[in-house]
């Protein structure tokens, strides 16, 4: 185990079973952890939690009304937390665990802080979909680095405030440099794409 982070040093620990449920056990007592993602290194708190996340908006200096996504272990968990239409069910069985995240409308035990909607995806990476099942919540799930600054793919790229602000970080070490997952809303008027990565458009609109 290393430390990082200097004053008020926190725990850096690779990635095994053991330190996904520790880092479970973190966020589910209101703790802040950075693990690792299809993507890039993430931040997450349990979503539920307003005090945790408002930690994460002020150790990235994130405006509260950019919102945050979160993601979560199946749809059942996903079920509870927001309003599924049928067609969102189909694009959830066919493309996650993977890189999507869809935009939901949320149920009153979500948040405001969180985001004015439910934003979510079940990820491909295996350790943070092993925290969400861990958890069993929403996790949030936002990159690790200040507003505005680059996507950080190794621990040691990670800002110094920012990892002496978590309470544990799990490293699994350079990460590969993989597109941001799909973002969108079904909505009445058909399909918003917010951003587009891995899942086109094409291909969703070919099962919804």
């Amino acid at each position: 185990m290393e430390t990082r982070g200097g004053e008020g040093d926190v725990a850096v620990k690779p990635v095994s079973e053991e330190s996904i449920r520790e880092a479970a056990e973190v966020i589910r007592s209101g703790g802040t952890v950075i693990y690792p993602t299809e993507t890039c290194y993430g931040v997450g708190c349990d979503a539920t939690d307003e005090e945790a996340i408002e930690k994460i908006y002020d150790m990235k200096q994130r405006p509260e009304e950019k919102g945050l996504t979160v993601i979560v272990d199946s749809l059942e968990t996903a079920d509870e937390y927001s309003y599924l239409t049928p067609d969102d069910r189909k694009l959830v069985e066919e493309f996650m665990p993977g890189p999507l995240t869809l935009v939901t409308e949320k149920r009153r035990n979500v948040p405001d802080l969180l985001n004015s909607e439910f934003a979510f995806r079940i990820p491909g990476n295996e350790t943070s979909r092993m925290i969400a099942e861990e958890t069993g919540i929403p996790v949030v799930a936002t990159s690790a680095n200040v507003s505005g600054e680059p996507s950080k793919y190794s621990i040691e790229g990670i800002d110094d405030s920012m990892l002496g602000s978590v309470d544990l970080v799990l490293d699994d070490g350079e990460l590969d440099d993989t597109p941001s997952s799909t973002v969108i809303r079904l909505t009445g008027e058909g399909l918003k794409v917010y951003r587009e990565g891995p899942v086109s458009r094409e291909s969703i609109e070919e099962v919804v």
